[in-house]
């Protein structure tokens, strides 16, 4: 079943025309570029966001299986082939450095990819904006400060000293 998008003329209403909504994975290559030349990741880190981004959900960025639910770390390290402790570990240090956010709703726990590095489909603002409040919460008690590439200022931490 594809999804579609419906293209409306602000100005008449009028339907212009059906399309395809996104079904790939953006990945910000600017701020990328950044990441590279300031080592904010290291290799496992990289090779672990770069495998998730498979996995995004359209449209929200969640982390999700291949049928659509939410996964956790333990199902995350069997679909991208890595050992459990060292995905434990690894995803640890990922959401102290706010690339990977995770939120508890009642019984659920859901990951999300920081949309600064990977975008799938159209991915809401209220996303940028817990990200943006996650890193608010962290800078002091993680002694960094807020990553940039170039201008962009990002919600990504980086070690500081």
């Amino acid at each position: 079943m594809a999804i579609r998008r419906i293209f409306i003329s602000d100005r008449t209403g009028e339907i212009l025309h059906y399309g395809k909504s996104e079904r790939f994975t953006k990945k910000m290559t600017e701020v990328w570029r950044h990441v590279y030349k300031q080592d904010i990741f290291t290799a496992a880190e990289e090779r672990i966001l770069n495998r998730l981004a498979e996995y995004l959900q359209l449209n929200t960025n969640a982390i999700v299986s291949p049928s659509g639910d939410y996964m956790n770390i333990d199902q995350m390290s069997k679909q991208i082939g890595m050992d459990k402790s060292n995905m434990h570990k690894t995803m640890k240090t990922l959401m102290k450095k706010n690339a990977i956010g995770m939120w508890k709703s009642g019984d659920i726990t859901a990951y999300y990819m920081n949309p600064f590095l990977f975008q799938c489909g159209d991915v809401p603002e209220y996303l940028f904006h817990q990200f943006d409040d996650e890193y608010h919460k962290k800078k002091k008690l993680e002694h960094a400060e807020r990553f940039k590439a170039g201008k962009k200022v990002t919600s990504i931490l980086k070690a500081t000293g």
